[in-house]
């Protein structure tokens, strides 16, 4: 790691340390995470939609939330309005089975995660240094699905100031509105902040806004799409040193 990197980020005054979730915090198989995601939600709604049309709806509705950059509607709202829009289902019966899925079936997926004892350390460092800690995972799923998969990581919500969820949030990565909805709500100045992530495209768009960026190497995701430096960039490993020298 660049001794002059360091230096310049400490020079910082840094307050708060944003984590991606999903291949950050949380290690996975994203190609086994998703098939076996989209498998055991398809079969939840296939006694009420045929399965091309199910992922078809899931498809156009997940589309909308990240392209959802308003104050207006919060992401669970145009995710709803968008996937119930036409259906042969009634949108409140939509929406319990995606909360009973949640709560139940979710589960599955995690056999394709695992935890990373330099992550789970690197969090109990920052907390012991008075950092505050944000989980600013892309806000597609609910509150019930994110805490599930932080619980996997070996972490529990209640280390995190805040959590992006797709019930709360406006905005959807890569748009910089994510970004900045979070840092109105925590009232933060962009030179505060640190966003740590794997997604070459998505976390280091915060530095569109003047937050610094470590891009973690481990997991990384969309290298060919990057269009923003990381400040830092390393495997967990030396994050975690990185982590014990601020």
């Amino acid at each position: 790691m660049s001794k002059t990197l360091l230096w310049n980020l400490e020079g910082l005054v840094l307050k708060t340390i944003l984590f991606d979730l999903d291949g950050t915090l949380l290690p996975m198989n994203l190609e086994k995470f998703m098939k076996l995601y989209l498998d055991a939600l398809t079969e939840k709604f296939k006694p009420y939609l045929e399965p091309g049309l199910f992922k078809e709806k899931l498809w156009i509705a997940t589309k909308a939330m990240i392209s959802n950059s308003g104050k207006t509607k919060s992401n669970e709202e145009v995710f709803m309005e968008t996937f119930a829009k036409d259906l042969p289902i009634k949108k409140e019966k939509a929406w319990f089975l995606f909360d009973h899925f949640y709560s139940n079936e979710f589960s599955l997926v995690k056999k394709s995660t695992w935890q990373d004892p330099n992550m789970i350390e690197s969090v109990k460092v920052l907390k012991e240094k008075q950092y505050s800690l944000v989980v600013a995972t892309n806000p597609l799923f609910p509150q019930n699905a994110v805490y599930e998969r932080i619980r996997w990581a070996g972490l529990n919500p209640d280390d995190f100031l805040y959590i992006t969820t797709f019930e709360i949030m406006h905005a959807a990565k890569p748009n910089t509105e994510y970004y900045e909805e979070i840092l109105d709500r925590l009232k933060l100045s962009s030179e505060e902040v640190l966003m740590v992530g794997n997604d070459a495209l998505e976390d280091l768009a915060a530095a569109e806004i003047g937050i610094s960026t470590y891009l973690l190497t481990d997991h990384l995701l969309n290298k060919d799409k990057q269009k923003n430096t990381p400040d830092l960039e390393s495997n967990s490993d030396e994050f975690l040193k990185f982590v014990k020298a601020l």
